[in-house]
């Protein structure tokens, strides 16, 4: 499952299209949808309880096959805020505009993916304007 963090989601049920923003609640999609979503920055994975995609579960359970020699902390859905970011930062990426754990575990994914600039920056996602009602 997935909730909308930033701008509005075109999701498809049925023949319909029903727009998601951050003010509905959490909603599934494919997995491949909801990676790309989280990976964009645009949703953040939710259930009951916050919890971390299963890839990076897999990251943080140790099973990276060998990617992380130790050098880089490892983390997990049970740290708090602060620790997470200061996490982020070790990973070379800024996370002090995140507003949840999981936008944190997203952006220290993506780092250690490679999926961060030279400047240790997420390029800006981005996407459609908020409609406007007239």
């Amino acid at each position: 499952m997935i909730k909308i963090i930033q701008g509005t989601y075109g999701h498809c049920e049925g023949a319909r299209i029903i727009p998601k923003t951050p003010a509905d609640e959490p909603f599934e999609a494919t997995p491949e949808r909801e990676q790309r979503l989280v990976r964009l920055g645009v949703a953040v994975y939710v259930e009951t309880e916050l919890t971390v995609p299963e890839a990076s579960a897999a990251k943080v359970a140790g099973s990276d096959n060998g990617e992380n020699d130790g050098s880089l902390p490892e983390y997990n859905v049970d740290m708090k805020m602060d620790e997470l970011k200061e996490i982020a930062q070790a990973y070379g990426v800024d996370a002090s505009k995140a507003r949840s754990k999981a936008e944190i575990i997203a952006i220290i994914d993506m780092a250690r993916e490679g999926e961060v600039d030279e400047d240790g920056e997420i390029p800006p996602v981005f996407g459609a304007i908020p409609p406007v009602a007239q």
